[in-house]
């Protein structure tokens, strides 16, 4: 990553992956454990994740030009930076992974039911490998228009069914028990998951000054969209906790109406959320890339990202199973995001304590 960008970019490189996860039924996951407690439990969370965060641009003044592959070197060597490049890469796939299976399947029950699966699956494909091909300089000055594009559909959607909110749903507002909205509620961190990608992004801000801006613009984003939206779900639909749709968002867009000149406009909302996922997939593709480079010491990892995507696409055609995916996306995915950001930030502390005493003797 030879090339530099400005703050607008840096926190939309955050917005994209927060939208996708609002996309793909993460706040019904936030709303399943807390129950009428969540949009409490999302607040109360997003102002750890702001401690979080701030704490992440404070531990990376001493790292301005190098990412958390480049201290693991430094704090451990070799050994370690392998451990941790290929934890972030295990973490990167598995969203890669899990991405595309609910975007296909959604395609699939919606639009194309007799499309065999491959076929869909291999559109995805395609577009990653030509967005691979013009490279992430490229694909995040498209990420920055695609991304107010979809703060302005999640806006619509909110106004849309503004009418249909019934408040009431969500009480009591503090939840079934407390231990739900505060202690247990503190598992849905996972729902900030973007903050991880803060590890990679110093060395890509022109001014690095703006590293601390960027972590606390964007986390303040997420927490508000992620607050409108559970609320929305939860005062439109009461029976969300237990309801197994494919999207819970897309419910949402089924019920918007502005007169009677402009309904069902789900449609358009789907085609802009698959604009919005291969700029997250293409995003994602390029930090393995990123990532595998350093690990390989080679300068052109852009050509082993084609080994990935056949990788990936083998593995989708074989693994067409809802329980696995459901288990990646519950259970695995929230706890393996726990483990990457405490294991990051203990490298973190350590590369600080080290560099401080180098600098001392």
């Amino acid at each position: 990553m030879n090339f530099k960008i400005g703050k607008f970019q840096a926190v939309s490189l955050i917005l994209i992956v927060m939208i996708n996860k609002i996309l793909l039924n993460l706040p019904k996951e936030v709303i399943k454990q807390s129950k009428t407690g969540a949009p409490i439990t999302i607040i109360y969370v997003g102002i750890l994740s702001l401690l979080v965060a701030l704490f992440i641009s404070f531990l990376f003044k001493k790292f301005p030009n190098e990412d958390i592959i480049d201290i693991s070197k430094f704090v451990g060597k070799k050994p370690l930076q392998i451990l941790i490049g290929t934890v972030f890469i295990i973490l990167f796939s598995t969203i890669i992974i899990t991405v595309i299976y609910e975007f296909t399947n959604l395609l699939q029950i919606i639009y194309f039911p007799t499309t065999p699966i491959y076929l869909l699956l291999l559109a995805f494909f395609l577009c990653m490998a030509v967005a691979n091909h013009v490279g992430l300089k490229s694909i995040l000055k498209t990420n920055s228009i695609v991304v107010m594009l979809m703060l302005l559909s999640l806006i619509v959607i909110f106004l849309g069914t503004i009418n249909n909110l019934e408040f009431a749903r969500i009480h009591p507002i503090l939840g079934t028990n407390l231990s739900n909205t505060f202690l247990k509620g503190t598992e849905n961190l996972f729902a900030y998951s973007a903050l991880l990608y803060l590890f990679f992004l110093a060395p890509l801000l022109k001014n690095k000054k703006d590293f601390k801006k960027v972590a606390l613009i964007s986390t303040l984003i997420t927490g508000l969209f992620l607050v409108f939206t559970i609320t929305t779900l939860l005062t439109i639909f009461p029976f969300i906790t237990h309801s197994e749709e494919v999207l819970s968002m897309y419910l949402l867009t089924r019920c918007i109406e502005f007169g009677d000149f402009l309904q069902r406009t789900d449609a358009a909302f789907i085609l802009l959320w698959i604009i919005s996922a291969f700029s997250y997939l293409s995003v994602s593709l390029n930090f393995i890339n990123h990532i595998f480079g350093k690990l390989t010491n080679c300068t052109e990892s852009n050509s082993y990202s084609y080994s990935f995507l056949g990788i990936f696409f083998g593995l989708l055609i074989l693994f067409q199973n809802q329980s696995l995916f459901k288990f990646l996306e519950t259970t695995f995915y929230k706890y393996y995001i726990w483990g990457t950001l405490i294991l990051s930030l203990l490298i973190l502390i350590i590369g600080n304590f080290k560099r401080k005493e180098i600098r001392s003797r």
